[in-house]
């Protein structure tokens, strides 16, 4: 029964590569030569529709109607787009609250430095200490005032 099968299945394979012959799809005519065109004929250009004018004259209003970019720019503040807090001059992101060996720290980073770690009663700069670390957020002290920074502070993203 193997022997059966077997020669179907090469039976099968001989039937079916023996269809696609290539000499069946080339010509045989050693007379003549075939050349392609060697140049693509333009395509002729369609009018435009009185409904693409109108969506056209639409988008070019719109486009005019914006402000030029640079004015932009000059307008907005460069915002981070992560919750900081601002300490002197330097905006810090909280990257997190974490304990070790049952004492609180927290990771801070500033930009272009590199990462703060800080326990409770270090200075993060002159005059600012950290008061306190809870789960979610963290309490500076700067002179008399307090400044409390959540961990995960929900942003409404308007400006």
């Amino acid at each position: 029964m193997k022997w059966f099968i077997g020669f179907l299945c090469l039976l099968t394979v001989y039937l079916l590569f023996d269809g696609l012959s290539l000499s069946a799809h080339s010509s045989s005519d050693k007379k003549h030569k075939y050349t392609s065109s060697q140049s693509i004929n333009p395509v002729k250009e369609q009018e435009i529709l009185p409904v693409e004018k109108e969506w056209l004259a639409y988008l070019q209003e719109q486009e005019e109607k914006k402000p030029a970019p640079e004015a932009a720019k000059n307008n907005k503040v460069d915002k981070p787009p992560y919750p900081t807090i601002t300490i002197g001059e330097k905006n810090y992101q909280l990257l997190g609250i974490f304990k070790k060996d049952k004492h609180p720290f927290v990771l801070l980073k500033a930009v272009n430095s590199e990462l703060i770690e800080l326990q409770e009663g270090a200075a993060l700069s002159e005059g600012v200490v950290l008061q306190a670390i809870t789960a979610s957020a963290i309490t500076l002290s700067q002179g008399d005032e307090l400044i409390k920074f959540k961990l995960f502070e929900r942003s409404d993203h308007v400006e």
